[in-house]
Formats: C-alpha cells, structure tokens, sequence
C-alpha cells in the first residue's frame, strides 16, 4: 500500500470555496502542502474580474458553503482575493459569518489572512503587485489603508478573469521587481489564481524583504486555524 496518501478516515479535512476559473491554488497546494492534510474545493462562478463581476460571484458563496460543509471540513477558505477585499471591512466581516453559521467551522479569507500575516511579521509598509484592472487595484489599497497599512506603489496588470491565470512565473517577478520601492517593507503580490507562490521564494532572497503571495498567505492563516506549525522551505519566511 502506497503510505504517501494520508488515508480518508485520518487526514484532516481542508475545504476551499474559490473562483470558477481558479486553475492555480490546488496546484499550488497540491505542491507544498505537508501530509496529513486534504483539500476539496467547490467554486463560484466569476466571469470577469470587476467590481460587478466580484459581486455576482459572492452572491453564490452561501450556496457553495452549503457545499463544502457536506464535506465536513476542520477549517474552510474563502479563497479568493478581490472577492474578500471588494466590499471593504464591513463585507468581508459578513462573508466570513455567513460562511462560518452554513459551515459550523473556523473560516479563514485571503484578505483577512494578508493582514494578519503582516502583523505577525511586523510589517505596515506594502508595494502591491496585482494583475487585475486599475478599479480593482484602487479598491484593494482603500483596504489595505483601512487597516492601516501605507501602500507604497502599486503596479498591476489590467487583466481579468481567465488571463489572469496564463501570466507565466517569469512575467509575475518581472512585476514585483518592478513594484518594489525602496520604502516598502514587504510586497504583495495579489490574487489566487496568479501564479506568484512558485517564484516567492527567490524574490525574497533577491529582493531582500517578504514577498507575501495571496495562495502563501491563506495557507498560513488555514495552517493557523488548524494549529499546526508545517515549515516550509523555499516558499517565503512566511512558510519557513
């Protein structure tokens, strides 16, 4: 028997709600996750990375908590940057009650998992590397400063939806380089299914500061939730 997969009745149990075209976390996790945990995702549609877009999504998180509740996870993620951060403080407050009263667990969101990371690192100054669209970027930075971050730059590629996800790892440092400012203390690097975990690592020791990615960050706030204490190596300080 093959022990390297954890068996159904003794592995915890991780359940993720995420975009529909979300093609990069499972990979991601699939990757670097440590053993002994399992993921199973449902998703909600997203058609177009906007304002509207966002909204509409949410609008089907309830359904897909009712979802991934059957699954009887230990901890679920709301997984989905742009989606959490939209509707500010006030909303993602909301959506993480709502998702916690269906699935009757700890919820853990991207946009809450960037703050909590940042406090644990001691960290208030952020260059915001993105791929998403000017409007999105805009609301993304009253977030941050509503927590009382200082974004320092922000530079973002004007995509949504699927083209997102075809950015290749090279094109994504190429953006994070060029976002970091002398001033800034770490860099985030924003949104689920952009493919930044893989170069996080190298950034870091290049760049010499964290490198904070969305997929990075909603893994440690799940391993948080679950107590558990994996390090990882290679993937940011964060992980380590």
């Amino acid at each position: 028997m093959n022990t390297a997969f954890p068996r159904p009745d003794s592995a915890r149990r991780v359940g993720l709600i995420i975009p529909s075209v979300n093609a990069v976390i499972e990979p991601d996790y699939a990757a670097i996750a440590p053993p002994g945990l399992t993921f199973h995702a449902t998703r909600v549609m997203l058609r177009e990375t906007t304002p509207e877009g966002l909204r509409a999504m949410n609008e089907g998180v309830a359904a897909a908590a009712t979802l991934i509740a059957s699954v009887s996870p230990e901890v679920v993620a709301f997984a989905c940057t742009s989606g959490s951060f939209i509707d500010g403080e006030a909303g993602l407050t909301r959506q993480i009650g709502a998702i916690e009263a269906i699935t009757g667990c700890p919820v853990v969101a991207t946009s809450r998992a960037i703050v909590e990371a940042c406090a644990a690192l001691g960290l208030r100054r952020l260059a915001l590397a993105t791929p998403y669209l000017d409007v999105i970027n805009e609301a993304e930075s009253r977030f941050l400063a509503g927590h009382g971050f200082t974004v320092t730059a922000v530079r973002g590629l004007g995509l949504s939806g699927k083209a997102i996800r075809e950015v290749p790892p090279a094109e994504v440092a190429a953006l994070v380089r060029a976002a970091d400012t002398p001033d800034s203390e770490a860099i985030f690097v924003s949104c689920t299914d952009f493919r930044a975990l893989e170069v996080a690592g190298a950034l870091e020791a290049e760049l010499g500061k964290p490198v904070l990615t969305s997929n990075q960050v909603t893994l440690w706030a799940i391993f948080r939730a679950l107590g558990v204490t994996p390090k990882l190596q290679g993937y940011g300080r964060l992980m380590a």
